[in-house]
């Protein structure tokens, strides 16, 4: 693998003396995060400054971020896992050997994921759903095609958190996020504690669930609205 494919991002940046500045991520029920999102056609200062805030706001916390998460719906990702991972165990990029060093920050627009290998659990959580983790079942092995900021595009096969990451920030592009695909056993807990943590947003989400909920509160309060008829007097 040439990893110099990955290092020729740096040239961008160095045209651009505009700070970088940590984003809000938007949290659990804002509608933009179940946007569908536009791919990028031109890599311009634009969107290279976005980027360089999107790094700088997932430095804070996190491996993966994507842009619908700090209100742009684009289809552009920011990943940088942790070089002591150990459950990446084979990654390739273009076909060649490659290792995490070489990749990371791992920054891409416009992906396209193919997803093979058996479904496996990982505990996940979300930068934009704070204090919820759930089991999620995902496939073990991705094979990516990305456009790099340096406008290559490049085949990446892997395992392990990579792949993981991989697949839930690219569902963020496509308006989805973890919480729809937990085992259905852990379902009803997720939604109690998404109660808990997001009571606000919780309303605003389109998830079924909770447009359930809220029809069946709107018919109790018509409900509590309306005379008891057997109560009424002559």
């Amino acid at each position: 693998m040439n990893a110099s494919a990955f290092r020729t991002v740096a040239p961008y940046y160095l045209f651009n003396t505009i700070p970088a500045v940590i984003l809000d991520i938007l949290q659990y029920g804002h509608p933009a995060l179940r946007e569908k999102c536009s791919p990028i056609v031109h890599i311009n200062s634009d969107i290279l400054n976005f980027l360089k805030d999107m790094q700088e706001t997932l430095a804070q916390a996190g491996i993966g971020l994507a842009a619908p998460q700090v209100g742009r719906p684009i289809q552009m990702v920011t990943i940088n896992i942790p070089l002591t991972d150990t459950s990446t165990t084979w990654l390739e990029v273009d076909g060649s050997p490659a290792t995490l060093a070489q990749l990371m920050p791992l920054n891409f627009i416009n992906p396209v994921l193919h997803l093979f290998g058996k479904k496996v659990p990982y505990r996940e959580g979300c930068l934009s759903i704070s204090k919820v983790y759930a089991d999620v079942m995902r496939r073990s092995c991705v094979k990516a095609t990305l456009t790099l900021m340096n406008g290559k595009t490049v085949a990446i096969k892997c395992n392990g958190l990579l792949a993981r990451c991989l697949q839930h920030e690219v569902d963020h592009l496509h308006g989805s996020l973890f919480t729809d695909i937990v085992s259905p056993q852990d379902h009803e807990k997720v939604i109690r504690r998404l109660r808990l943590t997001h009571p606000d947003a919780f309303e605003e989400d389109d998830d079924s669930y909770a447009r359930r909920m809220k029809e069946e509160r709107r018919k109790l309060a018509q409900a509590a609205q309306t005379p008891d008829a057997s109560r009424k007097t002559a």
